[in-house]
């Protein structure tokens, strides 16, 4: 006899269990991500092996991150000595011989595979990992010391946690992703419920900090900010990566010029902190504006994903890549438009380095396993 019962549609099940828009925007992203470094390529004259190590990159962080969405976020936070320890022990392999210092780069934050050469084959930067690490074993130290957030005992721990990998790679002279840790730990402490007056007097305390921090930086990054002041006067130093990527920007439009058609191949780092003015020239105004919309998506996304969490764990792990997303989509725009100093922080999921891709995505398989397992858990699990 023929079965009555409905055979159930496999992608509609798939889409009920998994953030299938977030899953489709970051695709976008990626896909954009590699259209605009192989246009770097190409009209450099460069080897596209920069385009086919980010698809690559890609292609394993999606992998990894679906892998990553079978797990319960629980689960994945049990292993956090793993992470920790793992991604740790990688930052502080750049503090021996093993570390090396990337063209273009005034800090020693790789590590070569092979390891020990002078011109590996390839090249990772284990502080991208420790950012997803530290999101994890923050998240499971947010939670356990929730019911006293506030004592100072538990902050001296908290800040003892935070300033060992803010310490790691401010000593590895990576400013920017330092700045993203103090980013990604405010937020998650303020999310955990830090008390307003605490967060006012450290308002205060940054407030006298500044003025000392100011007269104490060196030369060549106090000129970073004198460029966003004096443009005229630093045009030809600290300002001219600014203001080549703007005019770029302007030549292309509301159209753009056509895709690989952009003529600021010369301009340093076009395909990885500036890699917006790629999309602002050859796209104009409706490819710059696209890929903002991209972005902000994905970033509402994940808010919402963090505002319907199932609990405190899986809230904080959203929030976590959120901090980490956000802050560095705000700073990257903010350089590439003259409206912050150069920092050298890369745009998420389009600025080329496949650390970088591969870490993103990673971050993503996190928010992934938060929303599937809150579709999977039985109702009675909710109120243990």
């Amino acid at each position: 006899m023929r079965s009555l019962r409905r055979k159930e549609n496999p992608l509609r099940a798939f889409a009920q269990v998994n953030d299938i828009w977030l899953i489709l925007c970051c695709l976008a992203a990626s896909v954009y991500s590699v259209i605009l470094v192989y246009s770097d390529a190409m009209t450099s004259g460069g080897s596209t092996r920069s385009a086919i190590v980010q698809a690559a990159a890609s292609l394993v962080g999606l992998g990894v991150a679906f892998l990553m969405s079978r797990f319960e976020y629980d689960d994945l936070c049990r292993l956090w000595p793993v992470w920790f320890g793992g991604s740790a022990l990688l930052v502080l392999l750049t503090f021996t011989p093993l570390g090396l210092n990337v063209a273009g780069t005034d800090d020693t934050a790789w590590l070569g595979i092979p390891p020990g050469v002078s011109d590996p084959w390839l090249t990772i930067q284990p502080s991208e990992l420790l950012k997803v690490a530290y999101i994890i074993t923050f998240a499971k130290h947010l939670t356990t010391v929730q019911e006293h957030l506030n004592r100072p005992t538990t902050l001296l721990l908290l800040a003892l946690h935070a300033g060992f990998c803010c310490g790691l790679i401010f000593l590895q002279g990576d400013d920017g992703t330092a700045l993203v840790f103090v980013f990604i730990t405010l937020a998650m402490l303020i999310v955990a419920g830090l008390s307003p007056w605490l967060m006012l007097g450290g308002a205060g305390a940054v407030a006298v900090a500044v003025p000392i921090i100011w007269m104490n930086l060196p030369q060549d990054k106090l000129g970073r900010f004198l460029a966003l002041i004096h443009v005229e006067e630093y045009l030809k130093t600290e300002g001219w990566q600014q203001a080549e990527g703007l005019a770029a920007m302007a030549g292309g439009g509301m159209g753009g010029v056509g895709y690989m058609n952009g003529n600021n191949a010369g301009l340093f780092a076009r395909n990885n902190d500036f890699v917006f003015t790629i999309a602002g020239e050859e796209f104009g105004f409706i490819g710059a504006l696209l890929l903002l919309l991209l972005l902000a998506a994905i970033l509402l996304l994940i808010l919402r994903n963090a505002l319907t969490a199932q609990d405190e764990l899986g809230r904080l792990l959203c929030v976590g890549v959120l901090a980490m997303l956000g802050f560095q989509t705000i700073i990257n725009l903010g350089m590439v438009l003259r409206v912050l100093p150069v920092i050298g922080i890369t745009l998420p999921f389009i600025s080329a380095g496949g650390s970088s891709a591969a870490t993103v995505w990673l971050s993503i398989g996190l928010v992934l396993s938060v929303f599937r397992t809150g579709r999977l858990r039985k109702p009675e699990r909710l109120f243990d």
